[in-house]
């Protein structure tokens, strides 16, 4: 993954103050404890540095001429003056610079929260917008796709609210950012064509363009358009002084056009130059990124290309220390899979195919889906089949190498009886699915209708009579044949107390009636209706069949996926996951 950091833009805030004390409150309280904890300026600040507007001091905090030490002075005085204003917006702006330019950025989230509780109410023409910006950054950052998403459009429809239209361009370049780790350059590219326009026209945002074009070149790139890529990396490495906090991520962008290009000794030259640039600053991926695109350079223009393994291991050391992964850096371990294999070395064969699958179950979990050219030779299915073909290899050659056929004797015992036991279990499930889906869906219905004189007769003639008067039963057999009509059951933390309550009833008289002529407490009740819904959906509805489980356990009421899956096993004998994937296979046939 490239990483794309969060830009200061210009500040429009309002001066208006309202419910201060209040909102002042809660600012303590939220963050006091980091404010104290990264404190570095102990000292007084001179009166004559007070008496600067917020706006010249953002601009000085924004100077690209200024180094870290000197922003983080003018910050505090920035927050300092804010405190003394006890203006909610300027304090929040206070804490939004005090956020970027922190090297520490674990605290984020708090900053983030806070600026929002302080300008909720604002109606400012930044604000809350920009905490919500900076959640959604911090989760951009950290591969929290969904949640990076759900603040941005917050902050949409705040900057919309407002007119902001900086604001409006700076959320779609998040959204672009997301797209392109979704693998949809092409989605991403007119939000930043839009931004270009835009800052073309301002000549005093220049940093805010040479942002963008550096994104717009690595769109380019992706989209194998690698000419219109280089005009972009060439006017910037033209231009930008080497001291440019871009210029080193350009250098990278040249070293990987001359490799698409067949040119790896230009490659090698740029990504040479790139590489102790990028050591300075804290970015572990694209670092990786440099190493990869050194060792395939080797692998396809150099006549040993073994010696291509040193770079494919050091990006691959890089993942594990930082406990990052990056789509960009999925070929890497195909690399390395193939070396271990030219080399006959099972075990780090079988490794590194740990690591694909570990990186692609987690961009899975993250709805990051990697596109149908990156899984053409290692989709999915053929990495595990891959993994078990080695696992046996492996394990073969230790059989061989032990040698002791007692060993291998037990061994296959418990083989053959684990073979009984899976085959075992697989025709129980098959016989219960099969037995699931021979019940017709207007039998799973009318398990939910049945009128409630049925029940009164069918109770009454078998079995002995409940302590509750038998106007009261009626009442409250009618109710719950209106409450499953209307499929009140799918509403989540549904207490019996509460809905004793809502039927005219008590507690007790409840649980006697269900009990009497349900056959089940009354949380069974309750779970048993979930999961006949849930049954009947999954069996009629492909959209809801490619719900995720805990989408489906929501949807029909259920907290979590632990309790949905012990009340449809109870129910069913069969886990969800099973289920569906039954369904599906019937389907496609």
């Amino acid at each position: 993954m490239y990483q794309y950091n969060l830009k200061l833009f210009a500040s429009k805030c309002s001066s208006t103050c309202f419910n201060m004390k209040e909102k002042i409150t809660i600012f303590l309280l939220m963050i006091a404890p980091v404010l104290i904890a990264q404190q570095k300026w102990q000292g007084v600040i001179p009166d004559s540095l007070l008496k600067f507007s917020f706006a010249t001091l953002e601009q000085r905090i924004n100077s690209a001429e200024l180094d870290l030490k000197k922003k983080e002075f003018y910050t505090e005085i920035y927050y300092r003056k804010a405190i003394i204003k006890d203006n909610p917006v300027d304090l929040a702006n206070a804490l939004y610079l005090k956020a970027l330019i922190s090297q520490d950025k674990s605290n984020t989230l708090q900053y983030a929260d806070a600026i929002i509780a302080l300008t909720k109410d604002s109606n400012d023409f930044n604000f809350p917008a920009k905490g919500y910006i900076l959640k959604g950054n911090f989760f951009l950052i950290n591969l929290r796709l969904q949640e990076a998403l759900g603040n941005i459009f917050i902050a949409k429809q705040y900057s919309e609210k407002s007119g902001n239209l900086e604001q409006k361009l700076l959320i779609n370049r998040y959204i672009g950012l997301v797209k392109i780790e979704l693998g949809k350059p092409e989605e991403a590219l007119p939000l930043f064509e839009e931004s270009h326009r835009f800052f073309k026209s301002k000549p005093e945002m220049k940093l805010d363009l040479i942002f963008v074009e550096w994104v717009m070149s690595d769109i380019y790139i992706r989209l194998g358009k690698i000419d219109t890529a280089l005009f972009y990396i060439d006017k910037a490495l033209r231009d930008l002084e080497r001291s440019n906090p871009y210029y080193r991520y350009f250098e990278m962008y040249k070293g990987i056009c001359c490799h698409l290009k067949k040119d790896f000794a230009q490659s090698n030259l740029f990504l040479n130059k790139s590489i102790p640039l990028i050591k300075e600053v804290d970015d572990p991926l694209n670092l990786a990124v440099c190493y990869y695109y050194k060792g395939e350079n080797i692998m396809k223009g150099d006549v040993n290309p073994a010696n291509a393994k040193d770079y494919y291991e050091k990006a691959d050391s890089i993942l594990i220390m930082t406990k990052k992964y990056s789509r960009d850096l999925r070929d890497n371990y195909i690399r390395l899979i193939e070396i271990s294999r030219d080399e006959n070395d099972d075990k780090r064969q079988l490794y590194y195919l740990n690591r694909l699958i570990e990186i692609d179950s987690y961009f899975n979990k993250n709805k990051v889906f990697l596109s149908e050219s990156i899984n053409k030779n290692y989709d999915t299915p053929k990495l595990f089949a891959e993994k078990e073909k080695l696992i046996n290899k492996i394990n073969q050659e230790k059989k061989i190498i032990l040698g002791f056929g007692g060993v291998l004797g037990i061994a296959f015992g418990f083989a053959v009886f684990y073979l009984i036991k899976v085959r075992r279990e697989k025709f129980l499930f098959e016989e219960r699915f099969n037995k699931l889906m021979q019940v017709p869906l207007y039998e799973i219905e009318s398990a939910e209708e049945e009128p409630m004189e049925n029940l009164i007769l069918i109770k009454d003639d078998k079995a002995k009579p409940i302590a509750v008067p038998k106007e009261i039963v009626r009442e409250i057999l009618k109710k719950l044949t209106q409450f499953e009509n209307e499929k009140g059951y799918l509403k989540p933390n549904i207490k019996q107390t509460d809905f004793a309550r809502e039927l005219d009833t008590n507690s007790s008289y409840l649980s006697k009636v269900i009990n009497h002529y349900k056959g089940k407490n009354f949380s069974q009740y309750i779970n048993d209706l979930r999961i006949d819904f849930a049954i009947k959906r999954l069996m009629v509805d492909k959209k809801f069949r490619k719900y995720t489980i805990k989408a489906i356990s929501e949807d029909v009421g259920f907290t979590n996926t632990e309790s949905f899956g012990r009340a449809f096993y109870t129910k069913t004998g069969l886990q969800p996951s099973y289920f569906i994937k039954k369904l599906e296979e019937n389907n496609n046939r």
